[in-house]
């Protein structure tokens, strides 16, 4: 699969690909975000992060600085990959990717993510009317999205800012639950957070991965630190 071309996406018959947009970035998706906390429920029990204000702060640091950057910036480099049916250099910026996460939680948790989400995909480009006969076996979460986005035609920056939402969600939801946050609070975060999500997602297609430095030391501590707690919630 890795020495073939990808082949070009026939027509998709798929009827609204807004709605498919909302689909993939809903936080019920069954990929098993749900159960990553990335971090968070290390910092809440030690009390470094609880409320909404330091989650708030939290989380628009990430989409100014943090890996989340990287994520998105990649995204766009590998779809644009896809397109063009160079599946060699994809695959190579999937790789790469995977390579800078700095412990084993956050790789296996883009490993596990992204077999759940090709799972799904195939489904869904059969009954969408663009099935591929030869899946990749294994992908990271991005990349997936990037196959997703290429097989459905999806356009590039909503791709983008669903992406980022589906983050935002995820990790909100978390905190719902660890901080605790209330529902309408977590609402208005997410309300809150379009205008930086909206700006990353328009920014990216111009960002080189490669000549990011984000901000992660202190999200790979605390995903490190996870394994040590007295107890858990979420499996990172």
């Amino acid at each position: 699969m890795t020495s073939s071309p990808w082949p070009h996406s026939p027509p998709c018959t798929c009827p609204s690909p807004q709605q498919l947009l909302w689909q993939l970035a809903s936080p019920s998706l069954p990929v098993g975000g749900y159960s990553y906390s990335e971090g968070l429920e290390t910092l809440v029990q030690l009390g470094k992060l609880g409320s909404m204000e330091s989650l708030e702060d939290w989380l628009t640091a990430e989409l100014s600085s943090g890996a989340i950057r990287m994520d998105v910036a990649t995204l766009h480099r590998s779809l644009v990959a896809l397109r063009a049916g160079d599946w060699g250099t994809a695959q190579g910026y999937d790789n790469w990717l995977l390579a800078q996460r700095s412990c084993e939680a956050m790789r296996q948790q883009q490993r596990q993510m992204g077999r759940s989400l090709l799972v799904l995909l195939r489904q869904w480009t059969a009954d969408g009317g663009c099935p591929l006969a030869n899946w990749p076996q294994e992908a990271g979460l991005v990349l997936v999205w990037s196959l997703a986005g290429e097989r459905f035609s999806l356009p590039t920056v909503p791709l983008l800012e669903a992406f980022l939402c589906s983050w935002t969600a995820n990790l909100i939801s978390v905190a719902v639950r660890l901080v605790p946050l209330a529902a309408s609070q977590a609402q208005g975060l997410q309300l809150r957070l379009q205008g930086p999500i909206a700006e990353l997602a328009a920014t990216a297609p111009e960002l080189d991965p490669h000549d990011l430095w984000p901000e992660t030391l202190g999200p790979a501590m605390a995903q490190l630190g996870h394994g040590g707690l007295y107890s858990r919630l979420f499996r990172s």
